[in-house]
């Protein structure tokens, strides 16, 4: 049963009574938002006659969200008595939005079965789903565990142009979409769950999730990367609350106002760009003269009225009272140290692979990346690394589906002498 939606006069009636209440604060535009209505509307199933669990759009109760102290959304609240008593900012699965209730309420879970499942599939990115794909299509049993929804980063991407048969471009979350039920339709299913640990010994592969154990004959990482931080103090503290990771996700909180951009690739001139059209003015900070960025970028940041540069600068510092009003950045050739006046920061200074899981099991590179070359083979046999979390080149959707291909081709090859 999908979450209700509610207006402020039915939100008031709902938290006066005594029930314990969820409620999600969201707005149509945000990535993150829409990313997380499939494992929401679950959770509103779950617990449907145990706890309310409704939606709120900010769009249409932009009082109601004010008043309720909503600086980012998603925003997830539990309200007891009248009372909100804990919130949960941009949840990023399924798992944790369980573990955020948890305490209150204990959903029943289903015991899975003990089968051995031909393929399993860690990411539903573009990698990940076109593993499904190619491994549901030549027959094998493929289970794809994904811990939010479809799409992975890509799903945050406004427009992608440099994906091939889009001529139009297409969104990163539809892109996602159409990519499961492609992979669904062939017979792959799908998973809501996240994973805590796996064991890679041996002939059958251990997925130790929320839901449970998975057992495979083959596996396929398709975990990707996420943001890195900038690592100042008081970063975590502040993240929804004057600190971003994604400028589509949370640029309409900063309409008419100052924002920063931190960062000099194409990831860093896309948001900058992006948050062009919605601030007053942005300024874009980077430890270099010259943005990274490819040179599609250059011109429109350049020409953009609103967009300001901070050149051979490193934030040293987030500048805060009861908000954020500014950063300190040091010069990184004369160390001199100045304030940046703001009204939020966006970080956009590159990724960092999500394979803390296969630590002390697989082969990676120093900063973490899983070691597989073009066939994508790991150090352990029947296991695979696909898209962003493994040694390559390029990092686009469009190589990371390659590696979804190439992974399957491999395991049927491991599957037919094992």
């Amino acid at each position: 049963m999908p979450a209700r939606h509610i207006n402020a006069e039915t939100f008031q009636q709902l938290i006066a009574g005594e029930e314990t209440v969820l409620v999600d604060f969201w707005a149509p535009w945000c990535p993150d938002c829409v990313r997380i209505a499939d494992a929401y509307d679950q959770i509103a199933d779950e617990y449907d006659g145990k706890m309310p669990v409704v939606k709120v759009n900010i769009d249409e109760e932009g009082d109601l969200a004010r008043e309720q102290q909503v600086k980012a959304i998603p925003s997830l609240v539990i309200y007891k008595n009248g009372v909100a008593v804990d919130r949960i900012v941009e949840p990023e699965s399924k798992a944790l939005i369980n573990a955020f209730i948890g305490e209150t309420l204990k959903a029943e879970k289903k015991p899975l079965d003990d089968t051995v499942h031909d393929m399993i599939i860690i990411g539903g990115g573009p990698a990940g789903y076109t593993a499904a794909l190619y491994a549901a299509r030549a027959g094998l049993d493929t289970v794809v565990l994904e811990k939010i929804s479809a799409g992975g980063q890509m799903a945050l991407t406004h427009d992608i142009d440099n994906y091939p048969g889009f001529e139009d471009g297409i969104d990163g979350f539809t892109l996602g979409q159409k990519m499961k039920k492609q992979a669904e339709r062939f017979g792959a299913v799908s998973k809501l769950t996240e994973v805590f640990s796996v064991s890679l010994a041996g002939d059958i592969k251990v997925i130790n999730t929320d839901l449970g154990a998975f057992f495979g004959k083959t596996l396929v990482i398709a975990t990707g990367a996420n943001p890195k931080q900038l690592g100042v103090s008081g970063e975590s503290e502040w993240i929804g609350r004057g600190v971003h990771y994604c400028a589509a996700c949370d640029g309409m909180f900063y309409k008419d106002k100052t924002v920063v951009v931190v960062g000099g690739g194409n990831s860093a001139a896309e948001d900058a760009l992006l948050l062009s059209r919605i601030a007053k003015k942005v300024i874009l900070i980077h430890r270099r003269d010259t943005l990274r960025a490819t040179k599609v970028y250059h011109d429109p940041l350049m020409k953009a009225e609103n967009v300001e540069f901070a050149w051979n600068s490193a934030v040293s510092q987030l500048v805060c009272d009861e908000k954020l009003t500014g950063v300190k950045v040091a010069d990184v050739e004369t160390k001199e140290e100045r304030i940046i006046p703001c009204d939020g920061v966006f970080v956009s200074i590159g990724r960092k692979p999500a394979a803390g899981l296969f630590l002390g099991q697989l082969d990676m590179t120093p900063d973490r990346y899983i070691i597989a070359d073009e066939t994508t083979r790991t150090s352990v046999p029947g296991v695979y690394a696909v898209g962003d979390v493994r040694t390559k080149m390029l990092r686009q959707v469009v190589t990371a589906v390659s590696d979804g291909a190439v992974a399957v081709t491999c395991a049927e090859e491991y599957l037919a002498t094992h």
